[in-house]
């Protein structure tokens, strides 16, 4: 048994040096990121445990990132509500958000427009061994990404959200435009969800907006439309969600929105509107 379990170990290694070998062959040396050299630099990182004991290692690391992002999540909707009922909150106008020249003129029916988050936050965590970070670069540019190497997971969350109270109940249409530039290697993932939260209840409505597959991804265009039902005088908020997820049992890996490449072009997450129609 213990001559199988050597033997299952010793391919499973074997298989993610040659997918590490492979992803290096296939990438453009100009689009090249500290995190791609890092990757290749873990070839000859530590011995894998035994599976069993690999596996334990890892669910007790996935465990403790799992509770920070609920604490994360709860911490975010507190803030949320809070800033509702405050005069600390800010709920830009339409005439102030329609500032970029493309989109001068709101088309029928637009009762808001967001171009840039007013609030924002941001929140980062993980267990075993791996980084992740995140971080607002402006109000419209966020740079988020995570890492793991053996047992490991990493997360890295940002949040913009803007506050709208409709006038009248009824179903309203959401469309989010954005931009990527970066890179998601398998085992690890980006997600883009839009969440609407009805700050005098506290119920939220999530969407995941987008999910890719593991790829290159330069500035490349997402555009997404979703549906609420809004009751007329509550205050909502709209919030814009981001997270990198990253998680090794034993070959190392990582989403990467957050580094500068070699020929100076930053990976990140561009946010273009939130277009809300009645």
């Amino acid at each position: 048994m213990r001559r199988v379990i050597v033997t299952l170990t010793i391919f499973c290694l074997l298989l993610g040096l040659a997918g590490s070998v492979a992803y290096a062959a296939s990438v453009s040396q100009s689009n090249l990121s500290p995190l791609d050299i890092w990757l290749e630099e873990q070839r000859e990182g530590p011995q894998a445990l035994p599976p069993d004991e690999a596996i334990k290692k890892f669910n007790e690391n996935k465990a403790i990132a799992d509770q920070q992002k609920a604490e994360a999540d709860q911490r975010v909707l507190e803030q949320i509500i809070q800033g509702a009922r405050t005069s600390d909150s800010v709920e830009t106008s339409l005439e102030l958000e329609s500032k970029k020249a493309t989109d001068s003129v709101a088309p029928l029916g637009v009762v808001k427009i967001i171009y840039y988050w007013p609030n924002r936050t941001q929140s980062k965590g993980g267990s075993g061994i791996g980084w992740s970070g995140a971080t607002w670069a402006a109000s419209d540019d966020i740079r988020n990404g995570s890492r793991a190497e053996l047992y490991g997971t990493y997360w890295a969350k940002a949040w913009g959200w803007d506050y709208f109270t409709p006038s009248t109940s009824g179903n309203y249409t959401v469309s989010t435009k954005f931009y990527l530039t970066g890179r998601i290697i398998s085992g690890s993932s980006l997600k883009v969800r839009v969440k609407v939260t009805d700050t005098t209840t506290g119920q939220a409505i999530t969407r995941t907006i987008y999910d890719p597959s593991p790829g290159y991804f330069d500035n490349q265009y997402v555009s997404r439309t979703e549906q609420f039902y809004l009751y007329a005088g509550r205050k909502y908020s709209f919030t814009f969600e981001t997270e990198t997820n990253s998680s090794s049992v034993i070959s190392p890996t990582f989403a990467d929105f957050y580094e500068k490449e070699f020929d100076g072009t930053q990976r990140k997450i561009y946010f273009y509107s939130m277009q809300i129609s009645s």
